[in-house]
């Protein structure tokens, strides 16, 4: 379920941004914070302990932290941000998510957390109760929709991505009584008809992954994430909050990200037709 890939597209101008004094907006992007053992933990799973070291560097870093819905309204210049902004984010909804929430809001600081609908309430996923109780904290806690299923969005059709997109948007909203202004790409996986669909559909903003640090000139509702991994150290975290290690956003779909695209849909149409003949 992990969103992990770099290959979202994003659909503005040609080139990544490259002027030095260009405000980074680094976005880190978590899936399981664990605890207990790691034998059977994937390379997206965060030891609990480890996560505190994360946050501690975060907080060492003075940077502000936001919500992704507060990104996504300084870029479309709505508010203003502050000097150094830093935003993290939770994909998919695992059960234990809330504990890693309990450590954020120890430190006085925010995240948002994006929740795949049709996995509440199953083995090791957050719990419809459990929705609730972070549903009650808007201060320190956003929750946006990751889609129904957990689909590569860019390879469904247009009817299809309508339907994920805005159905999880509406169970999302039911099961936590709260506006769902925020969406997720599964595997940071969009074009241009998954971006239009989630505009359509009423999100303020959406975030992709892409592996790089967001910036003024990013798009609104494709905003750059950098995935954080179960080896990833503090030093690496707080290399990427001074804008180190990781490369701004682009503005232009990728080649690599095209070529990606069309493998991944000609393995769904050569899926499909084998299970037809079958």
């Amino acid at each position: 379920m992990h969103g992990q890939g770099a290959e979202g597209a994003d659909l503005g101008s040609e080139h990544p941004a490259r002027d030095a004094k260009l405000a980074m907006i680094p976005i880190l992007l978590y899936h399981s914070v664990f605890r207990g053992c790691s034998c059977n933990a994937d390379r997206f799973a965060l030891h609990y302990e480890r996560f505190a070291t994360h946050l501690d560097a975060i907080v060492e870093s003075g940077r502000t932290p936001l919500t992704i819905s507060e990104v996504g309204a300084g870029l479309r210049g709505e508010r203003q941000l502050p000097d150094r902004p830093v935003a993290i984010t939770f994909d998919d909804g695992y059960a234990d998510t809330t504990d890693a929430i309990e450590l954020i809001w120890m430190r006085g600081l925010r995240a948002s957390v994006f929740v795949t609908t049709g996995q509440i309430g199953t083995v090791s996923m957050i719990s419809s109760a459990q929705l609730g109780l972070l549903a009650c904290r808007p201060d320190i806690l956003e929750l946006g929709a990751h889609s129904v299923t957990h689909p590569h969005l860019d390879e469904l059709s247009r009817s299809e991505i309508e339907s994920e997109v805005s159905i999880s948007k509406q169970q999302l909203e039911h099961t936590v009584g709260r506006r769902v202004e925020s969406f997720a790409y599964p595997y940071g996986a969009y074009d241009r008809r998954v971006r239009d669909a989630v505009v359509a559909a009423g999100y303020q903003t959406a975030v992709a992954v892409k592996n790089a640090l967001s910036h003024q000139q990013d798009d609104p509702w494709a905003i750059a994430r950098w995935t954080v991994r179960a080896t990833t150290r503090a030093g690496q975290i707080a290399e990427v909050l001074e804008g180190e290690g990781a490369p701004p956003a682009w503005r232009e779909e990728r080649l690599r990200t095209r070529g990606y695209r069309k493998a991944r849909r000609l393995r769904r149409s050569l899926s499909r037709r084998v299970g037809a003949w079958r």
